[in-house]
């Protein structure tokens, strides 16, 4: 048998490779993980003597664990990048909610346009391939609490579009900051042994943030929460802030949350990867998976008209990448420009969350 460690690890090893791939000087890096992981998923579904060596409901679960995990410890760790970074005072970086609130309403309106003209497809693989498309596990989960959704065809739906929703903003945002001028905030150099010293600690911030950011996720207002994701967002935000005015020594260096982000994207990919490969084996669907890059593209394009309009500037990638709701993009932004700041993907961020989960629960498909 295959232990779920073992082929864990032969997906990350497989991923590494093929995110070191270069098309034109355009590269997956950690999202070659999400590709391996989608190709192995299908594998273990599609290839019987590979099926009779994995036990298929311990890998689901272990992999539903790692990717809970990893997402735990990569949102928490850009929470706090996050808080260490904003400048409140920049009033102006908060017209990207507006942005990202937009970019999350154009992909609805696509929404409703199709299941005006296809009236064969269902209202609950819609909903799936909008959360797929928009790389949204809270809106993901919104979905299936709705009395009327039926969970096989919204997570069918998700897992026809999620691939191509995670990879075409990646690739956006590879683009995006190969092309445009960014604005570096002040940092001071660290040596390694402050660094070191750092770890421990970190580590505890980071386990602080979850659990604060999973108690502020599940208050309810309204019948609307922030979910896991947007709660320790906000947590870090808030724990981060405090540190860096009462205990500014203890506020943590960049490359200590670097290294947490990529170990909780890689686990996240992984998880992610391999049981959407496994959804993916039981039929994919070529009308949902057009349906969910035209719920990808069009608001990519919206966003970046509206960030012209709304910033009068060149195109700042990060925004684009929280009005799509995508960790894996913004995780691309900050391995090319450690020290970006990360003000404008929050606000967008929290613009296009609030209005996805907002709209998936009151608005009929």
């Amino acid at each position: 048998m295959l232990s779920p460690i073992s082929i864990t690890f032969i997906v990350i090893i497989v991923g590494y490779y093929i995110g070191q791939i270069k098309f034109f000087n355009i590269s997956l890096n950690l999202s070659g993980v999400l590709i391996a992981a989608v190709f192995i998923g299908w594998m273990i579904a599609e290839i019987t003597p590979l099926r009779r060596m994995v036990d298929i409901a311990e890998y689901q679960f272990n992999m539903k664990y790692f990717s809970t995990f990893g997402t735990a410890l990569f949102v928490s760790s850009i929470g706090i990048t996050t808080g260490n970074a904003i400048d409140l005072r920049k009033r102006k970086d908060a017209k990207a909610a507006v942005v990202g609130s937009l970019m999350a309403t154009s992909a609805f309106v696509v929404m409703k346009v199709i299941s005006f003209i296809d009236k064969d497809t269902t209202d609950s693989k819609l909903l799936g391939s909008l959360c797929g498309a928009l790389t949204t596990t809270p809106g993901l989960s919104a979905a299936c609490e709705r009395n009327d959704a039926v969970l096989e065809e919204i997570v069918l739906g998700y897992g026809c579009t999620y691939l191509f929703g995670v990879v075409a903003t990646v690739l956006f945002a590879q683009i995006a900051t190969r092309k445009t001028y960014i604005t570096y905030e002040d940092t001071k150099k660290e040596t390694t042994d402050h660094k070191n010293k750092f770890a421990l600690s970190g580590l505890i911030q980071i386990a602080t943030v979850i659990v604060l950011g999973r108690m502020i996720g599940s208050v309810e207002i309204l019948s609307f929460s922030l979910g896991n994701s947007g709660g320790m967002l906000c947590s870090g935000i808030i724990i981060s802030q405090l540190i860096k005015k009462v205990f500014p020594e203890r506020k943590l260096p960049s490359e200590v949350l670097v290294a947490f982000k990529s170990m909780g994207l890689v686990l996240f990919f992984v998880g992610n990867g391999i049981t959407t490969g496994m959804q993916v084996s039981n039929g994919v669907d070529v009308k949902i998976i057009t349906y969910g890059a035209l719920m990808t593209t069009i608001p990519i394009v919206l966003g970046m008209i509206l960030h012209k309009w709304f910033f009068a500037e060149g195109l700042d990638a990060s925004t684009i990448a929280g009005g799509m709701t995508s960790t894996p993009a913004i995780g691309v932004i900050i391995e090319k420009h450690k020290n970006i700041s990360l003000s404008r993907y929050v606000f967008a961020y929290f613009g296009a969350l609030i209005t996805t989960i907002i709209t998936i629960r009151t608005i009929e498909p």
